[in-house]
């Protein structure tokens, strides 16, 4: 009997850390104002899907799911930029563009495996452009994908 109460005792002191899986949804919106032409070269995602709507912004929806981390890791992640997409002007043009082009495995402390990470985003834009279908093909992951502003 003693044994018994010895060991849920030592039980009670025993703390496994347990991770579960983390999900965060990541939004940014670049304006295209005039530009002709948008050139979205993001990589590192996926599942990137295209939606068109009626507004006047590029909106961006990344969702992040790691598994195995705490949800302090993957703020800090988000905070870091890791998910974090930029836009540059160029004339008539603005490319769309992934911040973080390679990233490196997530490891926790004291563990020996690295956490798995699955991203997707899905990409709003203006129902005022135009997109080859091609490009946005599930082989075309990780190429550029271009968008042209139709003709009135």
């Amino acid at each position: 009997m003693t044994v018994r109460i010895l060991l849920f005792t030592c039980s009670l002191f025993c703390v496994i850390p347990v991770f579960a899986q983390m999900e965060r949804t990541v939004y940014q919106h670049f304006e295209v104002d005039s530009a002709q032409s948008i050139a979205l070269d993001i990589v590192g995602f996926t599942y990137p899907q295209l939606h068109v709507w009626a507004g006047n912004t590029i909106l961006t929806e990344a969702n992040i799911q790691v598994w195995d981390a705490t949800p302090e890791v993957v703020q800090e992640l988000i905070k870091t930029g890791r998910y974090a997409f930029e836009a540059e002007k160029t004339g008539d043009s603005l490319r769309i563009f992934t911040k973080v082009r390679k990233r490196e495995d997530i490891k926790m402390f004291g563990m020996r495996t690295k956490c798995v990470e699955q991203t997707t985003v899905k990409i709003f834009i203006p129902d005022i452009y135009e997109w080859d279908p091609a490009e946005w093909a599930p082989d075309q992951t990780g190429q550029p994908k271009h968008l042209r502003r139709k003709q009135q």
